[in-house]
């Protein structure tokens, strides 16, 4: 329920009427700007005519056209820049020549090249074939020599003669074990079955030695002196040493090899087997004391060497009563570290050439070794040699 007195109406607002705008006073036109003024035309040089309207027209517009020129010759290096490194620099900074090493093409192994059959004689046998997961292999022909001797009366005698030939050979071979350590005692030939191994040392290449200059003559000084006046004493001269040459790098030493031959004897047949093996040909410790090593000294050497035979030292003939041996005073060293005497072996005097040298051999001081000297290679080569005692 209101309370207080009604609010009485209000009377409309009466609309005043709006006074109407005087009209816009018109602008007047704006005046014509006047024409530009033309530069006049360069005064030609001397001896030149001046240029039409037409041409003036021509070269403005070069004119014009020269800064733009002058932009696009920039951008132009620019792009050929970046086209030389990207197809060029870049490949060789990465070091994969540009290529993608996802489409590198992997070269898959291939099977190695071996020969297709063997020839036994006039039959073939196939060769062996390998994968490619053997793609390093390679056929090595073996130099393994065999022959067959059939048709024997008596075997075991015929090998007994070959051994006697291969000791007396030059250089002569040692019986020896499946060690390569020499044999005193030689098989029994006479048994129906047998085997008995030879074999020799093969000598290494010799290294090339280097040739050192000749030293050179001092000038003698022709003139002579005056009588009564001494020659002056010679200055000494420092004489700069040279330096030390740099030390070469250490070549891989060729390892030893041996010669073997292997005789095996049967009933009416006998087979020899040559060889080359990678190994050495060494003697068998002296049968002196248990921890006692035996003294050979000059006489010793010779009465071991007259207790021998020919063959057994290179030599012709069937007694070293044909022959003198006549041992030198001092000692040799051989491989740095063995202590040898010197003997030379001569001819007697009951033969067709009297006292002539036929050679010269080494026997070590502990009797383990004996060497004779090779004069056409000069190196020595090891004998089969036992001390007796």
């Amino acid at each position: 329920m209101p309370f207080g007195k009604p609010k009485e109406p209000k009377a409309p607002k009466e609309k005043k009427e709006k006074k109407p705008k005087p009209p816009k006073k018109e602008k007047p036109p704006k005046k014509a700007k006047p024409p530009k003024k033309q530069k006049p035309p360069k005064k030609p040089k001397k001896g030149q005519q001046p240029p039409a309207e037409g041409e003036e027209l021509g070269l403005e517009q070069e004119q014009k056209k020269k800064p733009i020129i002058l932009l696009l010759i920039p951008i132009a290096l620019i792009a050929v820049a970046a086209v030389v490194v990207f197809f060029f620099v870049l490949p060789h900074l990465r070091g994969d020549g540009g290529d993608d090493p996802a489409t590198v093409e992997t070269e898959e192994p291939v099977p190695p090249e071996l020969p297709e059959e063997l020839m036994v004689g006039d039959v073939s046998v196939p060769g062996m074939t390998l994968e490619a997961d053997e793609s390093g292999a390679q056929a090595v022909l073996a130099k393994t020599v065999t022959y067959t001797y059939t048709n024997l009366n008596d075997a075991g005698k015929v090998a007994e003669t070959y051994v006697g030939q291969l000791r007396g050979a030059d250089p002569g071979f040692s019986i020896v074990d499946e060690e390569l350590v020499r044999q005193t005692e030689k098989p029994d030939f006479t048994t129906p079955e047998g085997m008995v191994l030879m074999a020799r040392n093969l000598p290494k290449p010799e290294s090339e030695a280097k040739e050192t200059p000749a030293p050179t003559e001092a000038p003698e000084d022709e003139s002579p002196l005056p009588e009564g006046e001494s020659a002056p004493p010679e200055e000494s001269e420092d004489v700069a040493s040279p330096n030390p040459e740099e030390s070469a790098e250490p070549v891989e030493e060729a390892p030893d090899m041996v010669i073997t031959v292997r005789i095996t004897w049967s009933e009416g047949q006998c087979v020899v087997t040559a060889d080359e093996v990678e190994g050495k040909v060494t003697s068998p410790p002296s049968n002196g004391a248990p921890g006692v090593t035996p003294s050979v000294g000059v006489r010793e050497a010779e009465d071991q060497l007259m207790a021998m035979t020919p063959a057994e030292l290179g030599l012709p003939g069937e007694s070293m009563a044909d022959y003198e041996v006549m041992a030198q005073n001092g000692i040799e060293m051989v491989n740095d570290d063995e202590r040898c005497i010197r003997i030379d072996v001569y001819n007697g005097s009951t033969g067709p050439n009297p006292y002539e040298f036929v050679g010269t051999y080494l026997i070590s001081t502990n009797g383990a070794h004996l060497y004779r000297l090779n004069p056409t290679t000069n190196q020595l080569e090891e004998l089969d040699f036992t001390l007796k005692p």
